[in-house]
């Protein structure tokens, strides 16, 4: 788990790449700043159900994927920098289609003795700042929200992330 979170940060380290400026809320999800790099010696799922690759090399130029092929065969470019990722895992970025900004606690600690729903009521906690984080960090590079408590705090959030003025994924 722990090498698909560092995974998915330096997929968002590509990303954020490619925007000139960087906040200071997104500058430390950032680990990588070099126009070109190469994850070497990786192993790669491309999540189309083959057998996974392993000791890949995947060039990453401008926040988008050049190439990907064996690691044996890959020619460094002066101006590449080398991350030696053995043992290590790449998968495509994630498309969430059912998500939230937003949590809900669960019912059953809600629900007092009597089987009503006890004081204050049904509680829903909005989270546009952790949300998108923790999306991201699962690997979500890219989402879709499905419904709302604070619809204008989702848009927000959209726009911030659009802005690269925060870490998150794009939707």
């Amino acid at each position: 788990m722990r090498r698909l979170i560092f995974l998915a940060s330096l997929f968002v380290a590509a990303m954020a790449y490619g925007q000139t400026q960087r906040s200071p809320d997104v500058a430390p999800f950032v680990t990588v700043s070099a126009p070109v790099f190469v994850l070497n010696h990786v192993r790669v799922i491309d999540g189309t159900g083959a057998s996974a690759r392993e000791d890949q090399a995947v060039v990453i130029e401008s926040g988008k994927i050049r190439s990907i092929g064996p690691s044996a065969s890959f020619q460094v470019a002066p101006d590449t920098q080398l991350l030696d990722r053995a043992g290590y895992s790449v998968i495509p970025g994630l498309v969430g289609m059912h998500n939230h900004l937003y949590y809900n606690s669960a019912s059953s600690v809600q629900v007092g003795a009597s089987g009503e729903l006890s004081e204050p009521g049904f509680v829903i906690t909005a989270i546009p700042f952790s949300a998108p984080r923790l999306y991201l960090a699962a690997g979500v590079t890219t989402m879709r929200t499905t419904g709302s408590i604070e619809p204008y705090a989702d848009l927000k959030v959209k726009r911030r992330i659009d802005a690269n003025l925060m870490p998150g994924p794009k939707y």
